[in-house]
């Protein structure tokens, strides 16, 4: 894996050994190891998807493999983690097929939530379910919404914190979508849904929590034009508190495909972006205070056509991550991920050291608990499409660089 990072107008090299990097710094500086680890799931198959979603809370790491084969076709699967990347459990349950159990996870607050968007309940075909775990993969509850009915997709996103448990059904009420809180114990249900509901919004198809707040990803809103896009904070009892859109929104930018919400700030994606400087569908994402005003708008420094960077957005200590996962660094949708700085300042550049077509990585990121975790659900390190994830250890203290350093390189 390589991280490369500049600081002012001075150089930092980068290098790796057994697959960990490190930086230096020309002059009198002690060399600075950042730990990374790449994880896979111990029983992986060719189709699993592992990665396809991750979360890092409560000294836990949680991937879902939504297509893993465990209990039926696609039943799905989660894979629970300590921080340094060993495997403490798998997470299945019983169910048939189709029900892509991990297609969502969340941790926090003591707390594992996973989604199944397409389980089936009662006669309700693909109503889908959130469940809830202890830190030690001990199923507490099974999650469902009190007005359910089939095809509403709920699980579909997943939140956890601040006391909340938040779940997405992107697909209720003709495709203009819904969300739900419930307290820890996955009681006491308040459902939400946008002001101004709009047929194929989609609202829900992200869900955040934290700092006191609830964000809602409706990347088919169409106030910017068609799919635009945009995003709602609730406060934690769902009361609505604003919209969010982009300064510069257009047609099909689906900002608020991802979201994500800590450290004071807010973070949507538009990875359909097509962005001036980096072409067709090269992506953007915004930061916004925890009231919805825009601070700043970020876009990769070597953004090129169909990188789709947005893809992926997280934020915890103290870092901003994005994921590109259209990316060719190391061949056609390998994908890379940036790190920035609570104020947008990009501090890194991360690619898989053993990269390759397809892999997709950064298709999902989270960060937290010292760690940043990018999914690769594309790597076929256990066949085709198996999936993996990578962490890393985030560094206590980087400066922004100057964008112009990286053409020495």
């Amino acid at each position: 894996m390589t991280f490369r990072v500049g600081i002012g107008s001075t150089h930092i090299a980068s290098f790796s050994a057994n697959g960990v990097p490190y930086m230096w710094q020309s002059g009198d500086v002690t060399t600075t190891p950042n730990e990374v680890g790449i994880i896979t799931a111990s029983d992986g198959v060719a189709g699993d998807q592992f990665g396809i979603k991750v979360a890092v809370g409560c000294g836990r790491i949680v991937v879902g493999a939504p297509s893993d084969d465990d209990n039926s076709n696609t039943s799905g699967s989660a894979y629970i983690f300590d921080l340094d990347g060993n495997q403490l459990d798998i997470i299945t349950v019983s169910g048939g097929t189709n029900e892509f159990f991990g297609r969502s996870v969340a941790v926090g607050c003591g707390r594992i939530v996973v989604g199944a968007p397409s389980r089936d309940i009662n006669s309700n075909v693909d109503q889908g379910a959130a469940y809830l775990f202890d830190l030690d993969g001990n199923q507490l509850d099974i999650i469902t919404a009190s007005d359910g009915a089939a095809d509403d997709r709920f699980g579909q996103s997943v939140a956890v914190g601040c006391g909340r448990i938040v779940v997405g059904a992107p697909f209720d009420i003709t495709y203009s979508g819904s969300a739900y809180i419930y307290d820890l114990d996955g009681d006491n249900e308040i459902k939400i849904t946008a002001p101004v509901v709009g047929a194929f919004d989609l609202f829900g198809i992200s869900v955040a929590v934290g700092s006191g707040r609830i964000v809602v990803g409706v990347y088919g809103d169409s106030e910017n034009g068609a799919a635009a896009g945009a995003a709602h904070i609730f406060d934690l009892n769902g009361t609505h508190l604003s919209k969010i859109t982009a300064s510069d929104g257009a047609v099909s930018d689906q900002l608020g495909l991802s979201v994500a919400v800590g450290c004071g700030r807010v973070v949507v994606g538009a990875p359909f972006d097509d962005d001036d400087d980096n072409g067709t569908d090269s992506g953007s994402a915004y930061i916004y205070d925890l009231n919805g005003i825009q601070l700043a708008k970020i876009k990769a420094f070597d953004g090129n056509t169909n990188d789709q960077f947005g893809r992926s957005v997280a934020v915890g200590s103290g870092r901003i991550v994005v994921g590109a996962r259209g990316d060719d660094n190391n061949g056609t949708s390998s994908g890379s991920a940036y790190i920035y700085d609570l104020d947008g300042n990009q501090l890194g550049f991360i690619t898989a050291f053993n990269g390759a077509s397809g892999d997709n990585f950064g298709y999902s990121a989270a960060a937290g608990c010292g760690r940043i975790v990018v999914g690769a659900y594309g790597d076929d390190d256990k066949g085709t499409d198996s999936g993996s994830a990578y962490i890393y250890k985030t560094p206590d203290v980087i400066t922004a660089y100057d964008v112009a350093d990286w053409n020495s390189y």
